[in-house]
């Protein structure tokens, strides 16, 4: 009899709903699962946001959306998504998440094999499941597909994202008009975060832009939320009065890409600096040099970003971690994980990827040293 994972034509739904960060590190597991039977039907189940983030890999019409916290809230709107689910015929589903809701709306659904977590709310409403076990999500994640006959290969795949073709080319508009012309090079910056303690101060970020301006020569490019356009304001005007190449300019796209449009100006990017947030698992998924800032939360706990280039820089203190996600406020009130982190100590990790020209190593500290000390920036948290 055939194991299920050299059976042909199965339609397998990844439901995963959480943030954007997650759903880049699922990838790999979609990955492993594709890899492992090329004939299977891959689908996935996401927020909206999350949609364009993984429709370029798998097809915009073998992925659907779920909006908890809008138009799909509530046990009716459940109940009318699992019917949705239901008409589509998924032989398999992998509720990737330890959540009761996604247990239950793919049961109501009716999907004949469903694949969990061991000991997660949901657990008795699959029929099978596996431990959670791993240093890291994306070990966790690739745990289920040995629930479906899949080996684990070693060394286990990275997540990995592919750019939208339309998105590509609507992200080199935006950019040719912003004034980098085609095939130029740039420095791609997120200073934002669902988490105000997860946020490195603008300050901070401001140094290390103008230092990487006039280090690289490259442009420098602001990307985030419209809740992220004054920061990005505050950046800029920092590159340019303190560090901006004569030849560079500093472009704020804050609040002007779409998710996909997000996607395809990093793939773009010669080197990205980051918050622990989307951007960062973005950045490391399609394989550019990145830059990831931890402050209440610590790569140990699992979620950080994977790829061959990608760096931390964090501080060593006994408070961290302090929560899973981050928080609105720091608990003991001083912030000193990120406002501790100091930008020469970032500008330390970007140098380690190899991507900046060579210069005299005290020259940039004190130059990022004299920068941060010098008058507030408008926007500074």
């Amino acid at each position: 009899m055939a194991s299920i994972a050299e059976k042909a034509g199965r339609r397998i739904l990844i439901a995963q709903t959480s943030f954007l960060g997650d759903v880049v590190l699922t990838t790999a597991l979609a990955r492993l699962i594709a890899e492992a039977n090329p004939r299977d039907e891959l689908w996935w189940l996401v927020r909206p946001d999350a949609a364009p983030v993984v429709s370029a890999t798998a097809g915009a019409d073998r992925v659907l959306t779920l909006d908890k916290r809008g138009r799909d809230r509530g046990f009716r709107a459940l109940r009318a998504a699992a019917e949705r689910l239901r008409r589509l015929d998924f032989e398999i589903a992998i509720g990737v998440q330890r959540s009761l809701r996604t247990a239950l709306l793919l049961a109501l659904a009716g999907v004949p094999l469903r694949v969990g977590f061991a000991r997660s709310p949901g657990a008795l409403l699959y029929h099978r499941t596996v431990r959670r076990a791993g240093a890291h999500a994306r070990d966790r994640l690739l745990a289920l597909a040995t629930a479906l006959d899949i080996r684990l290969p070693d060394p286990p795949p990275l997540p990995s994202l592919a750019v939208d073709p339309a998105a590509h080319a609507a992200a080199e508009r935006l950019l040719v008009a912003a004034g980098v012309a085609p095939g130029s090079r740039f420095v791609v910056v997120a200073p934002g975060s669902a988490w105000p303690t997860k946020e490195w101060p603008v300050e901070s970020f401001a140094a290390l832009a103008a230092e990487l301006s006039l280090r690289s020569g490259e442009h420098v490019v602001v990307v985030g939320t419209t809740g992220d356009q004054e920061r990005a304001r505050a950046i800029l005007a920092f590159v340019a009065a303190r560090g901006a190449a004569p030849e560079a300019v500093g472009i704020d796209l804050t609040g002007r890409t779409s998710t996909a449009e997000l996607v395809a100006v990093i793939a773009r990017a010669s080197l990205v600096v980051a918050n622990d947030s989307a951007p960062a698992h973005l950045a490391a998924a399609l394989g550019r040099p990145t830059v990831a800032l931890f402050g209440p939360t610590v790569p140990a706990q699992g979620f950080a970003p994977l790829g061959p280039r990608v760096r931390i820089a964090e501080r060593r203190l006994a408070c961290r971690p302090c929560s899973r996600h981050g928080g609105r406020a720091c608990p003991i009130d001083t912030h000193a994980c990120l406002a501790g982190l100091s930008p020469a100590a970032v500008l330390a990790q970007v140098e380690a990827l190899g991507v900046l020209p060579a210069t005299v190593a005290a020259e940039s500290t004190a130059r990022l040293a004299a920068d941060q000390a010098g008058v507030p920036l408008a926007g500074n948290a």
